[in-house]
Parts: C-alpha cells; sequence; structure tokens
C-alpha cells in the first residue's frame, strides 16, 4: 500500500477542524459533538487497514537546508499507539455533555491535541517529532485553562511550565545528536540510530531525554503538574491527557532512549528501575491517602507509570513487549475509570469521597455507572482476565531478571492496588444514601456509552492477551540491550556482544506484525 493512510492520519484532524468553524450556527451542540467524533473514528479504521496492509514510509522534503523532512512511518511500536489516539480521542469527545459549552472551539482544539499526538507517533525525523511534541502543549493548555474547575488558572499554568521545560529539554537533546555526531549532522531516526557519539555525549543526551520525557510521563520527581492538572482538567481532556498525551513520554523514551542510546541506557538503567519503583509506591501510597476521587486516579496512573517505566529501564524482549501493553492497558483503563469519575460528577456535582455514599442503590443511586468504576478498579489492581493482568504480568516477568529488587518493590506496590480501589468502592458506592441530597437522575445510555465501550475493551484485552502482547514482539527484540535467559533457551537467538550489553539481534520465534 502506497503513503496515502499515513497523510489521512494528519489530515482528517485538520480537516475535522476545518468543518467544525463552517458549520451552521445553528448546530447544536450535540450534532457539533458528532461531528467533531468523526475524524477520530475514521483513524481508527485507517490504524487497522494499516495494520492489514503496511502502507509505505511518507518521504517529502520540507526544510533541507534545517534537515527538516515530512518523514512518516508505522512499525509495531507507534501502530498500537496511533490506534489508541485515535479511539480514546473519538470517545473523550463523545464523554463530553450533549450541551457542551462553546463547542466549536473545544472540539477543535481536541483534535488539535490529537494531531500533534499522532503526528509525533507517526515521524521518522526528530525535528519533526519535536514539532509534533511542542505543538500538544497549546492546544491542551487552553483546554485547561478554559473549561476546567475552579482552579483551571492555577492548573493551565503549571501544565504550561512544565511542559515547556519538557520541550527546551527535547530540542536540546535533538541538537545534541547533530552537534556531537562524528559521522555528520542528521535528523532521520535512520541517522540517530548511527550516530557517532562518544560515552560524554551519549550520557549529556539521554539526560536530557530523561527529563524532557519523565516530564511528559510523569515520573517521581517531575510529576507536579499531574495530581493537580488532572483534578482540574474537564472529563473529556483527561481522559485525553492521561490515556495518550502521557504516552508520548513513554513512546519517547523507547524510540530515543533504548534505540538510539543502548549503551547510555544499559548505564543509566539500575536509576531509571529504582525511579520506576519509587513512582509505584509513592503513587499507590498516595492514593490510599487521597478524598478527591479525580486525584486517587491521577495518582493511581503515576504509580502504574512506574511500573512501565521500570519494563523500559530492564530492557529485555519481553520487559519492552510488557512495555507497550502497559501502554495500551493503563490508556484504557483509565479513560475509563475518568470516564465513570465523570459521569459521576455529572449527576452528583462532586467527587469528595466523604460527600459521596451508596451509589450502588438501585433506585436512587448510580448502579449502572458504579458497575463499570468497580470492572476499572479491577483492571487497575489487575484482577485477571481484564487487561491490567496480561500486562503487568509481561512486565514482572520480563524486569525480574534484570532488576529484582526494583521489580520486587513495584509488584508490593501494585499490591497496593487493591486497597484503595476496595477503599473508595466500599465509601463511595454502599451505606446510606443522603436524603437531603441523593435525588440523582440515571445517566443516560448516549451517556455512558463511550464508557461502555472502553468497558468491553478492557474486558476483551484481558481474555484476549496477544491483543495487547502481539503488537511489537519484532520489534522490542530488535531494540532489546540484555537477553531474557529462558528465551534464549527456549528459541535460541542469535547473541552478539558489546563491551556493556547483551543484544538479542534475532528471535525465530516472534512474529513479525509489520511484513515488508
Amino acid at each position: 500500500m502506497g503513503p496515502t493512510p499515513l497523510a489521512l492520519l494528519l489530515v482528517l484532524p485538520l480537516v475535522g477542524t476545518l468543518v467544525l468553524t463552517l458549520l451552521p450556527a445553528g448546530f447544536s451542540s450535540a450534532r457539533i459533538r458528532s461531528v467533531a467524533a468523526l475524524p477520530a473514528a475514521l483513524q481508527v479504521l485507517l490504524a487497522l487497514i494499516c495494520w492489514q496492509h503496511p502502507p509505505a514510509d511518507l518521504q517529502l522534503s520540507w526544510l533541507p537546508t534545517l534537515g527538516l523532512s515530512l518523514d512518516l512511518g508505522l512499525d509495531g511500536l507507534s501502530l498500537p499507539l496511533v490506534l489508541l489516539c485515535g479511539l480514546l480521542t473519538s470517545l473523550a469527545i463523545l464523554s463530553a455533555p450533549a450541551d457542551q459549552n462553546r463547542p466549536r472551539l473545544f472540539f477543535s482544539l481536541m483534535l488539535l491535541t490529537n494531531l500533534g499526538v499522532m503526528g509525533a507517533f507517526l515521524a521518522r525525523n526528530a525535528l519533526l517529532f519535536l514539532l509534533a511534541f511542542e505543538l500538544v502543549l497549546i492546544p491542551l493548555t487552553l483546554l485547561i485553562a478554559t473549561w476546567g474547575g475552579e482552579r483551571r488558572a492555577g492548573a493551565a499554568i503549571r501544565y504550561l511550565l512544565y511542559s515547556a521545560v519538557s520541550g527546551l529539554c527535547m530540542l536540546a537533546a535533538v541538537l545534541a545528536f547533530a552537534w556531537f555526531n562524528a559521522a555528520g549532522p542528521g535528523f532521520d531516526f535512520a541517522d540517530l540510530a548511527s550516530a557517532e557519539l562518544t560515552p560524554e555525549a551519549q550520557r549529556w543526551i539521554l539526560a536530557l531525554l530523561l527529563l524532557a520525557f519523565g516530564l511528559k510521563l510523569p515520573v517521581v520527581p517531575l510529576h507536579g503538574w499531574q495530581p493537580f492538572t488532572y483534578g482540574q482538567a474537564s472529563t473529556p481532556v483527561v481522559i485525553l491527557l492521561a490515556g495518550v498525551v502521557s504516552k508520548l513520554g513513554a513512546y519517547g523514551l523507547l524510540r530515543f532512549g533504548v534505540g538510539f542510546l543502548p549503551e547510555a541506557w544499559t548505564a543509566w538503567s539500575p536509576w531509571i528501575a529504582a525511579a520506576g519503583a519509587i513512582s509505584a509506591v509513592y503513587g499507590a501510597l498516595n492514593a490510599i491517602a487521597q478524598t478527591d476521587i479525580r486525584r486517587l486516579m491521577a495518582f493511581s496512573s503515576l504509580g502504574h507509570m512506574g511500573l512501565l517505566v521500570l519494563a523500559l529501564a530492564a530492557a529485555t524482549p519481553l520487559s519492552l513487549q510488557g512495555a507497550i501493553a502497559q501502554m495500551l492497558a493503563h490508556g484504557l483503563i483509565v479513560a475509563l475509570l475518568f470516564a465513570c469519575v465523570g459521569l459521576i460528577e455529572r449527576k452528583t456535582g462532586t467527587t469528595s469521597i466523604p460527600e459521596l455514599s451508596g451509589l450502588m442503590n438501585p433506585l436512587r443511586g448510580l448502579p449502572f455507572t458504579m458497575g463499570m468504576l468497580l470492572l476499572a478498579l479491577m483492571a487497575a489492581a489487575g484482577i485477571p482476565g481484564l487487561a491490567g493482568f496480561p500486562a503487568e504480568l509481561v512486565v514482572f516477568e520480563g524486569s525480574w531478571t534484570a532488576f529484582p529488587v526494583a521489580t520486587l518493590i513495584s509488584l508490593i506496590a501494585s499490591g497496593f492496588t487493591a486497597v484503595y480501589a476496595i477503599r473508595l468502592f466500599n465509601r463511595v458506592g454502599f451505606g446510606r444514601l443522603d436524603n437531603t441530597h441523593a435525588d440523582w437522575a440515571h445517566t443516560l445510555w448516549s451517556e455512558r456509552a463511550p464508557a461502555m465501550v472502553l468497558t468491553v475493551l478492557v474486558i476483551a484485552a484481558g481474555l484476549w492477551p496477544t491483543a495487547l502482547t502481539g503488537w511489537s514482539e519484532a520489534e522490542t527484540a530488535g531494540l532489546a540491550v540484555r537477553a531474557q535467559p529462558f528465551l534464549v533457551g527456549a528459541s535460541g537467538p542469535t547473541i552478539a556482544r558489546s563491551s556493556t550489553t547483551l543484544v538479542a539481534v534475532t528471535l525465530p520465534s516472534a512474529p513479525e506484525l509489520l511484513p515488508s
């Protein structure tokens, strides 16, 4: 297949934004919402077509004197994230209320955020990746500042400052790749993969990358913006922010850190694994202590990002495969959690845990929404049969041989998830209803629909784990900086030794997702 689908993936949100501005004045907010969700839904369809019929790379000269080219491509690392981006964008738009305030501007900014994230996942040029990476900042800041909670201005400023530092670090890292490359400057991913860098230059570049993408994930101690912003952003925005935008950080660490700087990554990996374990424990313990559902979900997300960082630090074929699975599983689960919280907030007017009780009451509560919330909490806790279990299992199994202590700590932290899940559901779902306030209307089917789709996907991914783990076996095996001992014994891969790492070159048992 030609490169046309890659261009369409970027053109669709632009066309959608233009169409929204041209809609007649008589269009209702609900109809505008439906129109806005269509481009993202078409992206999902295009991604599925690309899965079955891999497109050729798109290479167009843009600013050759600067080394910037419109170089787009898909592989087993980016394809599942492209699919996740389109899916969660469409569901986030549909989760907005039917009477959304200033709908044209709101949904246009949502589509522009999608454009930035999609461009970063498709980019095969570091400068193009940087442009897309920075594009996300503008619409998200406006979405938080305009449609957030009572303290939305502070949340938007905090997000803006942290993201600006992230972007500056990314710019410095990309320029350093060119300046310190003995083979000559170049910004295409092929040039970065073959760059001739001194060990000292690799260390400095990796430090910048860790700051840039660690702020985007985020990971402790670079998480200062996350709980406050997640608590103040509106439900559609936080679904996009937690489910999709945060994956830019993980994807960047995998693509740039593990892929382009394997020796420096190996040297720093014990510290990266420690940061992942600390994030897992810190997020889980803080989630237990929260009295607001949104902040609880924010710290829960921070803890699961710690597991993702651990998997990337281990960098075995299995742990990197687990990292992709964890990105997908976390994206679905956190989107479902915040979709349910958004429904609760819309009907009750609060997300304060002490002010809520008895929502499982079949007559005056929100039993259907609470049922979906219970399933999402079970998935976050890693209950077998749901999406969180296979992802965490592969992460722990793949990381154990490289960092047993950090893996054990993260495993214990994962067990704390059940503590705050049970605590939350017990306080909010059960107990006596407050007769002076508990007169809430049940959610409509149209309001439940996005959460219901996510619920089905979370169950399906748990019952069919290859939906999470089967995308990127060949790519992650090629990127791994450590061999997986039991995989070596089982399939007999060819191992190439270097002075610092064991690099798995071929794994005969790993099927090609995207054949050439």
